[in-house]
Order: C-alpha cells, then structure tokens, then sequence
C-alpha cells in the first residue's frame, strides 16, 4: 500500500511540474499598434475641395477613417475622398485606423489647406519621361526601365497594356507624378523593336488622364 501511495505522489508531483513548464511556456503576444508614415498631400500643404488624401502607414491596414467615414484601404496605403466638397480654407483631417492585426492607431491629425476644386484633367510630360514619348531611334541598351511623368499629381495610374506582350512588366507610382515601369524576369529590349503603351489613371480629384498612349521604338541594327 506504501509503494502504492509513494508512486501516486511521484505521479501527481510529475504531473504538477510538467503543468507548470507548460504554463510557463506561453508567452502572451503584444500586438503593436500601427504608425501613421506620411500622407500626401502632406501636413501644412493644399488639398483640392473635391480633391483626396493617400495615406501610409508602416503595416498592413484592415479598416482607415478619416473624419469619421471611411478610406478605401490596399495594404498599406488608404486612399479618403470627402463624400461633400471640402469647404476651402483650413481644414484638419482626423485619422484613425485598425491594423490587419488588430493593432489600433493612435489618433492623428493632418492640417490642411482646402482649395479650389480641381476639375483640370492631368496629361502626360512628353520630353520628361524617359525615353521620350514618340522617341525614335533609342538605344535599347540604355533602357533599364522606363519612365513616365504626369503634369500633375495622381491619385493613380497604371499600366492597362504593354507591347512587345511577350515583356512582362511592373509598374507603380515611384512619386505623386512618375510611373515607373521595370521589366521582370531578365527582360531587355532589342533592335528595332516599338514599345506601346497604354495607361489608365486619374488625379487626386479624380479627372481622368487625357493622353493614354505613350510609345518609343528602338535603334535598328548597325550594318
């Protein structure tokens, strides 16, 4: 009965001690909360009254608000549009946000300038991108990318098709004015080759590109 009672202690006290180590090994997650990286247009700039704000944050968001109604939110970056004209003159935008991991923004504030509606529609800088809208004779060499510039800022802007088909492209916003666009998988250009492409985009205020077509051809072979 002794034994008995001896091995029944050992066991519970075994017991006890890997309940403890199992307690002891679950460490609870702190979720940190999500910061406000910068917006555009930026605190102390002008913002049109029919115009919007690109928001970045440092994580992924799941729900943005700004003034209370919400932004449209892409990962990091939320997008907000007043559904009223803004009045123009000063105007502060409160900003606050749920991380996709739960993480919740701090409160933020951004003081703006409300202006005139924007009803101008943006084109494309011809002799500021590169190559050049229209350029002949292009050295494909020299092509590691290109470039496009707008006269304005954009809300967005993207590639909606690319010749030569067989590229495969990427492409995206490297500031409010100038799409770039990069070759994938080790892509290079050649010889007498005519790249066309076509873009879709639209300002801050939502006027949509006028000129959607930009185009360039290569260099022909030397003889």
């Amino acid at each position: 009965m002794k034994n008995v009672l001896r091995i029944s202690a050992l066991l519970t006290a075994a017991l006890m001690v890997f309940i403890m180590i199992g307690c002891g090994g679950e460490e609870e997650t702190t979720v940190v909360a999500p910061t406000l990286v910068s917006t555009s247009p930026a605190a102390g700039g002008e913002i049109a009254a029919n115009g919007s704000i690109t928001i970045t944050f440092d994580k992924s968001m799941k729900s943005v608000t700004v003034n209370g109604t919400a932004a449209t939110v892409s990962g990091k970056t939320a997008v907000w549009k007043s559904a009223a004209a803004l009045t123009p003159g000063p105007v502060t935008l409160t900003i606050d946000g749920t991380s996709t991991d739960g993480g919740v923004l701090a409160t933020a504030t951004v003081a703006l300038t409300a202006v005139v509606a924007d009803t101008e529609a943006p084109d494309i800088v011809g002799d500021s991108c590169n190559p050049k809208n229209g350029a002949a004779g292009v050295d494909p060499a020299t092509v590691s990318n290109i470039v496009i510039v707008f006269t304005e800022a954009m809300g967005s802007a993207k590639v909606a098709s690319f010749e030569p088909t067989d590229a495969k492209v990427d492409s995206k916003l490297t500031d409010d004015k100038t799409l770039t666009i990069s070759f994938l998988g080790g892509y290079k250009l050649g010889n007498e080759m005519e790249v066309k492409v076509t873009l879709s985009g639209s300002d801050k205020a939502g006027n949509a590109l006028t000129t959607t077509a930009y185009s360039f051809a290569t260099m022909k072979k030397e003889e």
